[in-house]
């Protein structure tokens, strides 16, 4: 079987039984050549076309995208990496009032920047057709110097529009917070304002990242209709007795909550980096309330009486001689304001009410000078206070506290207070005699525990002031069924050295109602001015600043809910009565 298969292989016969397999040994071995060779072919084949088809998609998505760009410039989505929450709905805490209206929230908008522009000059000019506001040759020197320029902030859906259909095609927009304020220069010093990327400069808006309250509303003691009145009636006192500024405080008397403060001239945070030159912002910003510090005059005068009464060298019904010459220098003896006199003996009430310099120089030196310095101390008047902003000011107390320097303090020259400290001074002489903290935290209710001075000493000061209101330079202060207590003060100001052609700073304080003092006011206004032609007589806190404080008071006491009672009165506190109350103008 052997030799036919090798020797006559094509003539073989085949047989029933016969092994076939001869006949397919090379058909198989050619036929497995060939699978082998067609499946390489195909694998080739397959990787051809997977690589045709990812080349046709790249090439696609590039198409595509190009095209995209050339229509819409496109849009670049880019937090700001300084602020510092990262799961951003909203940034910042919203500020609210204490009757929960808003006063400060945060939006997203965009901002417009081009990069890399190819032909600046024509980018310039496509530009400034969309933004007329742009200076183009100040833009084009830009396009020209920088590979990254701004060219529009905070822009509105309208300016969006314009700019993306402007034809330039290196235009990127960044989707960016902005703080907006909702009453523009209403309460602005207290809110305060931020800068780029929501950095806080001023008022709350800088406390805010120091505090680790981002992401929890702020309710703030202030009532914005009651900074509204405040702030309108002394921007309308500025206008008529063309003062260079003013400012003014309404302070909850019992727990120290500040319910207003304004401070004028003011700003608009939501433009302030934009239409403001670098030395208007310095001025407009400064806070005068929390952040000055001023000789106040004749309102000192609260401070001695209190001492005086306290330290029990004095009562209402000591008499003093008002024509004694005290001596501060060689020569010269202490003039009362405008150098006026009256009969030699009048009680402590009388002191405050013709607000006599002579008088209360003589209470001082009954109490000393150590005396003075500590009780000055302890009613929070030589110290810096805290609050919850950072921009707070400090006293400026006299190099040494000579018998000269306690003469000066006790009518109200030599020692400059900050306002805000002041007015929570004078809370502690009329609320029963509590020190209290100033705070502008709805939610601090401390409860009255320190008290600094006594309840009788503390009403017997009521009464006193319920007098200057009713009798003398304060009034003008009186509104009808509040029974105001107050005293003014019309202080030089001082400057190179001495107290001559600096113009004057005149204030009102007081508390209202008298009967139970629940609010303490202040006003005050720099370098007011006689006007005959407007019918303003003189420059004295009798004829401005009194009589702002009386108009505040009328239009806030209903808001603050405050009882209106024509036939209450504040009562003599001690049995006997005083004689001799004179209505005085007005003095230092």
């Amino acid at each position: 079987m052997g030799d036919l298969k090798k020797n006559n292989y094509n003539n073989a016969k085949v047989t029933a039984g016969n092994d076939l397999s001869f006949l397919f040994d090379d058909d198989n071995k050619n036929s497995s050549t060939n699978q082998n060779d067609l499946n390489k072919i195909s694998v080739s084949m397959e990787r051809v076309h997977l690589a045709k088809f990812l080349f046709i998609f790249i090439f696609a998505v590039f198409i595509i995208r190009s095209t995209s760009l050339a229509i819409f410039p496109g849009e670049i989505l880019s937090k700001p990496n300084k602020i510092i929450s990262n799961s951003i709905k909203n940034p910042l805490p919203e500020i609210y009032d204490r009757n929960d209206k808003l006063l400060a929230t945060t939006i997203e908008t965009k901002r417009a920047s081009i990069r890399n522009p190819v032909n600046p000059e024509e980018t310039a000019r496509m530009i400034k057709a969309v933004i007329p506001n742009l200076d183009k040759d100040i833009l084009l020197n830009k396009l020209e110097n920088k590979k990254y320029v701004e060219i529009a902030d905070n822009i509105n859906d309208i300016q969006y529009y314009d700019i993306l259909n402007s034809g330039v095609a290196e235009v990127e927009f960044h989707s960016v917070w902005r703080r907006i304020y909702i009453n523009k220069q209403l309460a602005s010093h207290i809110i305060g304002y931020s800068g780029r990327d929501l950095i806080g400069l001023s008022g709350i808006e800088k406390t805010i990242p120091k505090s680790k309250i981002l992401h929890e509303d702020i309710k703030l003691s202030i009532d914005i209709a009651v900074q509204f009145h405040l702030e309108d009636q002394i921007a309308k006192g500025m206008d008529l007795y063309n003062a260079e500024s003013g400012f003014g405080i309404v302070l909850n008397a019992n727990n120290g909550q500040i319910i207003a403060s304004a401070s004028l001239p003011t700003f608009d945070p939501n433009v302030i980096s934009k239409n403001y030159t670098d030395s208007t912002v310095k001025k407009s910003t400064f806070n005068q309330v929390l952040q000055g510090s001023y000789e106040l005059g004749s309102v000192m005068k609260i401070m001695t009486l209190a001492m005086g009464l306290e330290s029990s060298k004095i009562d209402l019904s000591d008499k003093f001689n008002d024509n004694i010459c005290i001596k501060i220098a060689a020569n010269r003896c202490l003039n009362n304001y405008r150098n006026q006199s009256s009969e030699n003996l009048i009680n402590s009430v009388d002191c405050l009410v013709r607000s006599s310099n002579r008088c209360m120089a003589q209470i001082a030196m009954r109490v000393g000078k150590e005396n003075q310095k500590s009780f000055l101390q302890k009613v929070g008047l030589l110290d810096e206070y805290l609050l919850e902003v950072h921009e707070t000011g400090s006293p400026i107390l006299p190099e040494r506290w000579t018998n000269n320097s306690m003469i000066t303090i006790s009518f109200g020259q030599g020692l400059s207070v900050v306002p805000l400290s002041f007015s929570s001074s004078v809370a502690t002489m009329v609320n029963g005699g509590y020190r209290i903290q100033p705070s502008l935290n709805y939610y601090n209710n401390p409860i009255k525990e320190n008290r600094v001075i006594s309840e009788i000493t503390s009403k017997k000061l009521v009464y006193a002031m319920r007098q200057v209101v009713k009798h003398g330079s304060g009034k003008k202060a009186d509104v009808e069924g509040y029974a105001v207590i107050g005293k003014t003060g019309t202080a030089d100001i001082p400057c190179n050295g001495s107290y001559e052609g600096c113009g004057n700073r005149t204030s009102f304080v007081g508390a209202f109602p008298g009967w139970d003092p629940k609010y303490v006011i202040l006003i005050s206004y720099e370098k007011p001015k006689e006007n005959h032609a407007r019918g303003i007589m003189g420059g004295s806190s009798y004829h401005n600043a009194g009589p702002t404080a009386g108009e505040v008071i009328r239009l806030i006491a209903p808001i603050l809910n405050v009882e209106h009672n024509p036939g209450k009165e504040v009562k003599y506190p001690i049995q006997g009565s005083l004689n001799n109350v004179l209505i005085e103008e007005d003095s230092l």
